[in-house]
């Protein structure tokens, strides 16, 4: 009979590539979880009663509640700094227009929001990178406020795991994206490959300083932090090249992950970047990433190759398709979670999760559904009979 682990016993033995007790759960990787139409519900459902406050405003992804992570059994528990620099949280001209601390201007789009014409999307001149942003300073207090005493309340009185989320939401290829306008940014990458690494790097150096100022914060009771996302990939293949990434990208990503480790060498990483990034798997594995989310699941995506391939180089968090099985009916969803544990779990380096935000119309029972037969099935030996 196998001995029940803790939450965070059991997150680190399925990332040392072992099998635990059972499949790890998450709600989400990221700043993934719930739409708040689907979170209210969710409070009925469990009968929870009044929303918690947000840990972030300015967004439709909002609530972060301890209360459903433990009625759904989750194993991840979460920091979140106080402040993002590119959340659109300044009001603008109308109701529908907003700022981020950048000084980019973002259009509402219920329940999300796009960046508008990017700060620096009339120049390439490498200069206006500063005189036109408005770069924040990574150094004030009030970005990482609350973080120290949540990470240590989590660490010291709970058995979960900690995770640091994201400091920024885009990471350096896609915050250059929002301020050039992406399809200005990859003609920059060919066309203008000086102005390009200016630009990456003065975004680096400000998502160094936001990660220093988390670890220093609350990293000695993180478990594991995620890096700022950053898709460089669409439904059916790269956005860039590999060569491309490894010119450009690749370092960004190494610098963070060096200001990261230099405080904690052993904390683990995560990396959100959507799409079939697979080509780009063994360049994550080579900078020292130990979590990749959320492995959609795309007809461009081959899962059960990629587990062979890589299963015991870097581990998933994610796969659960949200696009059709979670709006299913209960026994599509039980059938979701079999085919992923089939493909991913053997052996463990994987965390059972939604691979984006769950939308507003996913029935809140397909949610206790999905962590409800993740738990009864995802128990090693595994047994998908």
């Amino acid at each position: 009979m196998t001995i029940p682990l803790t939450p965070r016993q059991r997150v680190y033995t399925a990332l040392r590539h072992q099998a635990p007790d059972r499949v790890p759960t998450a709600l989400g990787g990221g700043p993934y979880g719930l739409v708040d139409d689907l979170y209210f519900r969710l409070l009925d459902v469990f009968h929870l009663g009044e929303a918690v406050p947000p840990f972030r405003k300015g967004h439709n992804i909002s609530y972060m509640d301890d209360r459903l992570l433990n009625r759904l059994g989750t194993d991840f528990r979460y920091c979140w700094p106080a402040r993002l620099p590119n959340s659109p949280v300044i009001p603008g001209e109308d109701e529908n227009t907003f700022y981020d601390s950048f000084g980019q201007i973002w259009k509402r789009a219920l329940p999300y929001y796009y960046a508008g014409s990017g700060l620096l999307q009339g120049t390439t001149n490498i200069e206006d990178i500063e005189r036109l942003v408005r770069w924040p300073d990574p150094l004030d207090s009030s970005w990482m406020e609350g973080v120290a005493q949540r990470a240590e309340q989590l660490q010291t009185a709970t058995p979960f795991f900690v995770v640091m989320r994201m400091v920024a939401s885009h990471g350096p290829f896609q915050t250059a994206c929002d301020l050039r306008g992406t399809e200005n940014f990859l003609t920059d990458l060919i066309e203008r490959p000086e102005f390009a690494l200016a630009l990456l790097n003065r975004i680096t150096a400000l998502l160094e300083g936001l990660l220093d100022a988390a670890m220093r914060a609350g990293g000695l009771w993180f478990d594991m932090i995620e890096l700022p996302g950053d898709d460089y990939a669409g439904n059916s293949g790269l956005i860039l090249s590999p060569a491309m990434f490894r010119r450009f990208i690749k370092p960004c990503l190494q610098r963070m992950i060096n200001a990261i480790r230099s405080h904690k060498p052993d904390i683990k990483i995560m990396l959100h970047s959507d799409g079939a990034i697979d080509r780009l798997i063994p360049d994550f594995i080579e900078l020292g990433v130990d979590v990749l989310h959320p492995l959609e699941p795309l007809a461009a995506t081959n899962i059960p190759e990629i587990k062979r391939k890589f299963g015991n180089q870097i581990s998933f968090l994610g796969g659960i398709d949200i696009s059709h099985a979670m709006l299913g009916s209960q026994e599509e969803v039980v059938q979701e979670v079999k085919t992923r544990l089939a493909q991913l779990a053997e052996g463990g380096g994987y965390i059972l999760a939604p691979a984006n935000h769950l939308q507003a119309d996913v029935p809140p029972e397909n949610v206790v559904t999905l962590f409800q037969a993740a738990h009864e099935l995802g128990t090693y030996p595994l047994n998908l009979s």
